[in-house]
Order: structure tokens, then sequence, then C-alpha cells
């Protein structure tokens, strides 16, 4: 067989060579021949799966039952609460240049940036300069260098080597409870630049034959504040990439190393042309256009960096494009990078475009790089998306660059319906939570922390044809999960549940509702020396959730906290009054039960808030969009929505959905048809009564555009979208304005 793949390959080059290539050898080569012909290292035939169908497919299901197994294995053996239990992980398998081949389940887009950090050390001659020899272990958790989102996210890559060469490599990553930035937790908010993002190391090796260096324990000790769990999390990626660099070698043991090169050239193209031939059968052809929009608020937070001690409106702007290669997401006209904490690099910009990409389209074939091979992106060079500055802050993309997915992913559904597949149309959020930060124990002790719950399950977004349901969507991961209250409790000592549910009323309405968000209470008991909390959620934005809403309906509300300290709490639990989401508090503060010396309600990131005893911290995440118009709502669906709670407002309800209810003695509703006919009408007209003439209303937004001076935020933004020429031309064209037009900034 050694002999067959070698003449399949002629066109390719032998798979054997006299001397192993080096990296950036290998990565040189892989490019000019996928170049030269559009398929995977000029892989035209799939020679091997022709020849042997079931040998072809006996050897991926190894090496994809080597990543599977490395994660279900590896994360019970030593791991934080985030990675044991939210399955904040992930183990995978390259080709020597970094294409992915084989990935476990968890937070599947992050196979998008796995040449990074590969092409780097090509780039940079590791291999010759240092030695890469198999069993090293290699860290890196930089955007620029490695592709990583953030530097709450860690990676281990280990090479797999034959006779000298690499021929691939395993890699674990994981979610990091605290990565030891200013400001304490996953997502250092606030941060100017990169010297304020935490422990952030381009690729460097930690190892060698398995085992970690001494000094790497020390890093983690004193370079974070939570050293043991990220210790125990580092062993346990470590872990798993030992059992899939085990299982590689057994592998190229049986099958040998020539059919191993040519198999996974075979296995990559197969993958994009599947992927490729899904894109043409789902894809409407067109250009589907998409905006969202971020507040990064530090005026007046930021105070000791003057430069960055101003508020951004980050505006994120794309289209995609079927075509005859898959798709192109072009992100032209997205705002310039800025001093605060929300830049990203193309490798962090890949993680989050990738996760509706892959779930979209990898349903049916093996999840390697042909996804990406059949993703043209342009992130132009300066804009948020690919800095022209290597020193930008990229503490929390994900806060924008879920919007970039949303609107991609929210592309893919909009196609979906148009082709019919009403099964696969909902409406995509990415209204994601977590609170974060660090304390002092009273005998001393330093911690820091995250909690993960909202991070792990969201409300799912209305489909066409259905109500969306709570909990049970992660657009990063297949297996939504909130995790246990135990876990977090332990993880933060001072702070307590008094309860954790779903936010009554906490969706977009429409035809079909989105799923109901969710919120919980915390409660500081006996804090130590110090506590303190921040929250860096993605929909903290003072800005409409990043799903709009399909067909007429409404989108989600965006995530909130609500900080309340200095409270009567002792005499609130005595009478079993405790609030136990953010709704509760509210009406209990409003009615003088619950006493606070200071409420706020937070849309914003906000800075750490100290805690002090029987203070209370509340959040709110998880809502989801609608999908239709609210008046079509079937009126016994929103009968049934105020009987059990999920949207108890009847004042709301009569008019969003114009429905006319009427309640019994013993508290339920009952419809009133006749009356809810009516008032539909009546809704329906004053639609009409209140709507303007398309060309009315253009004129009139014109001569706001062009005469008005905006809000300096709103200048700001448009005035750095309009630096690109694409968006430029398409601003100035729908407004009809000179070319050279830019926005007055108030």
């Amino acid at each position: 067989m050694a002999t067959i793949a070698k003449e399949i390959n002629n066109e390719v080059g032998s798979v054997s060579e006299l001397s192993p290539p080096t990296l950036r050898q290998a990565v040189d080569k892989r490019d000019e021949l996928t170049e030269s012909n559009g398929h995977y290292y000029g892989v035209k035939e799939l020679s091997l799966k022709a020849s042997d169908p079931i040998k072809y497919e006996r050897f991926y299901s190894k090496i994809h039952s080597s990543v599977l197994g490395a994660r279900e294995s590896a994360r019970f053996v030593a791991a934080s609460p985030g990675s044991r239990e939210m399955g904040e992980c992930l183990w995978g398998i390259t080709t020597a240049e970094g294409d992915t081949l084989a990935v476990s389940t968890g937070f599947l887009s992050h196979t998008a940036i796995f040449p990074v950090a590969v092409r780097y050390m090509a780039a940079n001659d590791y291999d010759v300069n240092d030695g890469i020899e198999d069993g090293d272990v290699y860290g890196v958790s930089d955007g620029l260098t490695g592709g990583v989102p953030h530097p709450g996210d860690f990676y281990s890559f280990v090479p797999i080597c034959i006779e000298g060469e690499v021929v691939a490599w395993a890699v674990g990553i994981n979610h990091l409870m605290e990565n030891g930035a200013p400001v304490a937790g996953s997502w250092a908010t606030f941060s100017v630049d990169t010297f304020m993002d935490g422990l952030v190391v381009p690729p460097m090796r930690t190892g060698r034959k398995l085992k970690q260096e001494t000094w790497w324990k020390a890093m983690w000790e004193r370079r974070t504040r939570a050293g043991t769990m990220n210790i125990l999390d580092d062993k346990m990626r470590l872990a798993g990439c030992a059992m899939i660099h085990e299982a590689t070698h057994k592998l190229i043991d049986e099958f040998g190393l020539d059919y191993y090169k040519q198999a996974i050239r075979e296995i990559v193209e197969e993958s994009r042309r599947r992927v490729v031939d899904n894109m043409k059968s789902t894809m409407v052809p067109g250009t589907y256009n998409g905006a969202a929009f971020r507040m990064a608020q530090y005026k007046g937070l930021q105070t000791i960096w003057s430069h960055a001690d101003k508020n951004t409106l980050i505006h994120i702007r794309a289209s995609v494009e079927p075509n005859e290669n898959g798709l192109m997401v072009d992100t032209e006209g997205t705002s310039r990078w800025g001093n605060h904490a929300y830049n990203a690099t193309p490798g962090a910009t890949d993680a989050a475009l990738f996760l509706g990409m892959i779930n979209s389209f990898s349903h049916n074939t093996k999840v390697t790089a042909g996804i990406e091979l059949a993703v043209q992106r342009n992130y132009p060079k300066g804009s948020i998306l690919n800095p022209d500055n290597e020193y930008t802050s990229n503490a929390n993309p994900w806060a924008q660059t879920v919007t970039l997915n949303n609107i991609g992913f929210g592309a893919v559904s909009r196609a979906m319906f148009c082709f019919g597949y009403l099964e696969e149309a909902f409406c995509i959020d990415g209204n994601w939570g977590a609170w974060q930060g660090q304390g002092t124990a009273k005998d001393g002790t330093a911690y820091g922390f995250t909690n993960f719950e909202w991070l792990g399950g969201s409300a799912r977004g209305a489909w066409c044809f259905k109500d969306g349901e709570p909990l049970a969507w992660a657009a990063w991961s297949q297996m939504a999960t909130i995790g246990d209250a135990e876990e977090f409790e332990s993880t933060v000592p001072p702070m307590f549940y008094l309860g954790r549910k779903l936010l009554p009323g906490y969706f977009g309405s429409g035809k079909y509702r989105g799923g109901p968000g969710e919120s919980a209470v915390h409660w500081c008991v006996e804090p130590g020396r110090h506590i303190g909390i921040t929250r860096p959620n993605g929909g903290l934005s003072s800005t409409a959730s990043v799903a709009l809403g399909m067909n007429g309906a409404y989108p989600g509300p965006s995530s909130f906290m609500i900080s309340a300290r200095g409270t009567n709490l002792d005499e609130v639990n005595k009478k079993g009054l405790a609030p136990r989401d953010a709704r509760e508090l509210l009406e209990m503060t409003d009615s003088g039960e619950l006493k606070v010396d200071d409420l706020q309600v937070w849309k914003m990131d906000c800075p750490e808030l100290s805690m002090k005893n029987n203070d209370l911290f509340v959040d709110a995440a998880g809502s989801s969009g609608g999908w239709g118009d609210p008046l079509d709502r079937d009126p016994n669906a929103v009968i049934e929505d105020l009987n059990s709670g999920v949207c108890p407002d009847y004042d709301f309800v009569k008019e969003m959905h114009g429905v006319i209810a009427k309640q019994t003695s013993d508290g339920s509703w009952t419809l009133d048809q006749a009356s809810t006919d009516a008032k539909r009408v009546d809704l329906r007209k004053k639609r009409l009564s209140e709507s303007s003439d398309l060309k009315d209303w253009w004129a009139e937004e014109r001569d706001i555009v062009q005469n008005a001076a905006f809000f300096p935020e709103v200048g700001l933004m448009y005035n750095e979208s309009l630096s690109f020429d694409k968006f430029r031309k398409e601003f100035t064209s729908f407004w009809d304005l000179p070319l050279e037009f830019n926005v007055l900034e108030g």
C-alpha cells in the first residue's frame, strides 16, 4: 500500500523524503500545492478512500476516537470546575502544518486557530534554531502569535515526531478560571493594551518528554491568582495530549507513515468538498448583510490612562457572500481598533466566526480544516478584527466577535429559511454572561475566580415555527450546561446562591417568542479581608441584543446585573422573603421590603465592586430573540405564558400581542377572543398612523446624517467605518452624499 500511495501522489510530490523537511518547508509546500489547484495539498482524487473505504474510515475513526477519549478522560483527571463541570475545554490533532484533522466535543471553533501557532513556530524556525522533539510541550495564550481568542484561553501543543520529522500535533485547550490580569478573572475588562491582559505568552516550550518543566509551575503560582486550579488545568491539557500522542504513534505503526501522510490529506480534502456541497445546497445566492454594535464605556472609569478615558461605540459590519468555492465573509467597514479590551486578532475573529460555520456545514462530515478552506475571510488591516498595532489589548474580544458569529450564523439561518429548511431556521443569539473577580480570605489567602454558568447555557432563539427554549443553547459548545451551583460556591467562598432560575418575561417577543434568559442572586457572607467582582458580558453593551429578531420580531433584552450593597438582608431572611432573581430583587426594593443603601443596575462592564457582608450581586443573561409579528402570536399561547409565569405582566402582553384576558378568582387568566380581535385591529391601525412613507423617512434621515452633530461616540464610529473604501461607497451611495463625506462629531 505504501508503494500505491507513492504512485497516487506523484503529482504532489513523494511522501517520503531523504531528509525530513523543516516546518517552514512543510508549510510552504502545503500552501503551494493547495493554492495551485484549489484542492488541499493538491489532492484531486481520494484514492485511498476509493481503493479501500473500510480501511480509510477505520483509520479516521481511530484518530477521532483518540481525541474524544482524551476529553472524556483528561477533564476528570484534574481540572477546575470550568473544565470539569462546564466542559470549557477541547482536544484535537492537527497535521504537521497545524491543519485540523479531528477534534473532540467542546468549543469546536477553536480548531480554526490551530495553524496560527504552528505557522508562527515555522516562520521563526523553532525546529531549526531550538529543535522540536517528540513529546515536547508548548504553551500559548497570545492572540497575535498564537491566534488565541483571549488570554483566558490557554493552549498546549505537543509535537508528534517520527525520525526527526514533525508529522502531527496534539492540542489541548481550556478556559482558565483566572489569568492574572489587573482586572481579575478570565476577561480583563478596562485593559488599555496587551500589557494589561494578564499571562500572555507566545508559543514557548514549557516541557519535554510529556513532562512540564519545574519553572512552569512557578509561573502559574506567581502570575495568576488561581495557581492551584491553573496547574490542575495544565496537567489536564497535557494528560489529554499524552493520550493522543500515544494513540497517534500506534496508528502510524499500524498503518505506516506513507499511508498516514496521504490519508490525512485526503481526509481534509474530502471534508472540504462536503462542506462546499453543503453550502451550495443550503445557501441561496446573494449578499447577506448584517451589523451589530457594542459600547465600550470607559469614560470616567479609566482615569489612570488618560488616552483611554472615553466611550467607544464599536460597529461590527459583515456580509456573507456564497460563491463557487464556498462563501466569503467580508468585514470591511467594521470599526478600527481602540485603547480598550475588545480588540481581536484574525485568529480570535476566526474563533467566533466558525462557531456558526462548523455547526451549519460540518454536520455530516469530518470536522477538519476543510471548513476553513471553504470560508474565505476579509478582516481589513487596521480594523478591530485585525489591528495594525501589535500591542492592542485582546482581553475580551468575545464581547464583540460573537456578534460577528451572529451575523454569519444568522445569514445561514435566513438562507435555510429561504430554501425551506424550517427546522434549521431560528433566531441566533450570543447573549452570554459570566462574573469574575478576586478576593483575600480572612487568613490572608488570595484567590481569583470566574463563574461560568451563564456562559455554558443560554436560551435558544425562536424558530420560524415554534418558541425558543431556555438553557438549551450555547453557540460555542454542543453540550449546553450551567454546571452545579455548589461547585461555584466552593470556587468563590464568600458568595452563596439565594436563587438561580429563569427570569420571567426576559425574552424577545414575536409570533414565536425567544427562550427566557436566566438570573441568579448571589449573597456575600463573611467576605474575609476583601472580595471584588466584575462582569465581562457579551450583552453588557448599552445596545440592543445582537440578534435583532427575525421577520418582525423583537430582540432579546441585553444582559444586565444589579449590585445591592448595604442591605437589611438579615431581617428579610428571617421573614423568608429573600429575592431569588433580578425581578424579585427590584420588586422588593420598590416595595420597601428590602432596604438597600447603594442599588445600581449595570448595563455595561462595571469596575471592580467591593462586596461586604449581606451585599447582593444579581446577574441576568441568556435571553433570546423572537420570530415573526407579535400580533400574529396565538392568543392561547399568550394566555399559557401568563398562567405559567413565563410572562406574568398582563399590561405588557396586552400592548405587545393585543391579547385581552380576564383574571379569575383563582388568579388564572382566560382569553376574551372578541376583545382580542378588536384590540389587534386597533393596534394595526395605530401602526399605520404612526408610519411614514419610505421616501419621507429617507429624506428626514438623510437630513440628520448630513447636517446633525451626532453624539461623539456615534460620529467617531461612523468616521472610523468610513475610513474603509467599501463602507464609504455603500454609505455615501445610500444617502446620496459626496464620496468624501464625513459625519460631524458633536
